[in-house]
């Protein structure tokens, strides 16, 4: 049952606070001590991601999202966060685009055509 309210809490962030601007949950949602730097980082516009899969052991949970491409980007992006959970708050955050870290590195960067199977 931990796992899966730690899941609620962590959607609710993706859900209200990237997706539809509501900031003022940040308080509500993160420990204080990440709470002004989770705000400055809050940027994603509506519609700009989805999220692909979503899990969580204990107080940990990792989430797949994806983003389309839009104005003109040539490939879509791929990413993780993973959440740490203490007492009901987001204590800490780790975000990856994997795509960015691709192109950062000069490495070819899959076609958006390309789909990744499950194993």
């Amino acid at each position: 049952m931990k796992a899966y309210n730690n899941k609620l809490i962590v959607r609710r962030y993706f859900d209200e606070v990237l997706l539809n601007g509501r900031l003022e949950l940040i308080e509500e949602l993160f420990a204080p001590e990440i709470s002004d730097l989770v705000r400055r980082y809050a940027f994603f516009a509506p519609e700009s991601f989805s999220i692909s899969d979503m899990v969580a052991e204990d107080d940990t949970v990792m989430v797949r999202w994806h983003t389309p491409p839009s104005l003109g980007a040539q490939f879509d992006q791929n990413g993780f966060a993973v959440c740490y959970l203490e007492n009901g708050v987001i204590v800490g955050l780790e975000l990856m685009d994997v795509n960015g870290v691709m192109r950062q590195i000069g490495a070819e960067v899959f076609s958006p055509d390309f789909e990744i199977q499950r194993c």
